[in-house]
């Protein structure tokens, strides 16, 4: 694939990504339930667990440390 045209499909993923993560913001938002501590800790838990998993996984798949 032209390097030009690839370029131009990673920049549109991106922008679709901060759309995608604009609307679920929003929607998350409107949810009353989502306002207590409990859904904010989950919420941070659920991320930060992701976040460890993915970075983990992408560093075996590198040929990093990890283990």
């Amino acid at each position: 694939m032209n390097t030009k045209i690839l370029l131009l499909w990673e920049l549109a993923l991106v922008l679709a990504g901060v759309f995608v993560f604009r609307g679920l913001w929003m929607l998350l938002d409107s949810l009353e339930c989502m306002h207590t501590p409990a859904a904010l800790w989950l919420s941070l838990t659920f991320g930060s667990v992701i976040t460890v998993l993915a970075i983990h996984c992408i560093a075996k798949h590198e040929g990093g440390q990890a283990k």
